[in-house]
């Protein structure tokens, strides 16, 4: 299960030495985000160590969904440290998500 981020603890799991972190910003109504959930589970487990998995529940956190220009769902973010060096948006399988990290 993914941890949810909010604004009050972003800041303790993404920082200037967090390395990877892949962060999905979902909707607990959208089942696209709800299987994509299941899929970044997985990534969580392949890449334990090298890359931290979380999750932002945009209708809660809005001012993170603004922060971030997150305007569809899913929306998914690849954060280097404190910097988001990739984005992608909707369900994609675990191959394509994988080829897309790239790490």
């Amino acid at each position: 299960m993914l941890f949810d981020l909010t604004k009050n603890n972003i800041n303790e799991y993404i920082h200037p030495s967090s390395g990877y972190v892949l962060v999905e910003f979902y909707s607990p109504t959208c089942r696209s985000c709800q299987s994509l959930i299941t899929i970044l589970e997985d990534i969580s487990d392949e890449y334990y160590g090298t890359l931290k998995v979380y999750k932002i529940n945009s209708a809660d956190e809005t001012d993170l969904a603004d922060k971030y220009d997150v305007f569809s769902l899913p929306t998914t973010i690849l954060f280097k440290d404190t910097t988001p060096v990739k984005e992608i948006t909707g369900l994609h399988s675990y191959d394509d998500m994988i080829g897309w990290l790239d790490l």
